[in-house]
């Protein structure tokens, strides 16, 4: 793959502003998925105690605890179109990997499930399988979110 032609970097004022927008809506995203502090920072794999200092804005939010929760927000309808709409949503990374998409073949995860199981699941369950896969992939590698798109490849 040609990286110059999927340059996916955001610069660190860019990252900044998106972290600040992110953590102004926090609580109320995390309410919004009616998720615990502790639900939701289990789900992001950090501890309660680290996910409430984000909330009260004691610290400030590391780039790949960001995109573990746009993962997490861009994926329940409840909260999508808020990240959406208040700019919180990296379009910048997203934008580009879209045309990865179209030219590499999606990670298939299906051959992880039975067929029956399969066959109940829609897209949304689908998606929600790949994202939780890419956070504890992230996880168990001690990767940032920019390192786990880069391993997947935009996928």
């Amino acid at each position: 793959m040609n990286r110059e032609k999927y340059n996916l970097s955001i610069s660190e004022s860019m990252k900044a502003e998106l972290i600040s927008r992110m953590t102004d809506e926090l609580i109320y995203l995390r309410t919004k998925l009616g998720l615990s502090q502790d639900e939701l920072s289990s789900l992001i794999g950090i501890s309660r105690q680290t996910y409430s200092t984000l909330e009260t804005k004691k610290r400030f939010m590391s780039w790949g605890t960001y995109l573990s929760l746009v993962f997490v927000f861009d994926n329940h309808e409840q909260t999508r179109d808020i990240i959406r709409e208040n700019k919180i949503f990296p379009y910048r990374i997203f934008d580009k990997t879209e045309s990865v998409l179209q030219e590499k073949q999606s990670m298939d995860i299906s051959m992880l499930l039975s067929e029956d199981i399969k066959d109940k699941l829609d897209e949304q369950a689908m998606h929600t399988i790949r994202t939780v896969v890419m956070l504890e992939y992230a996880r168990c590698n001690k990767l940032s979110g920019e390192e786990v798109i880069k391993e997947f490849n935009g996928r």
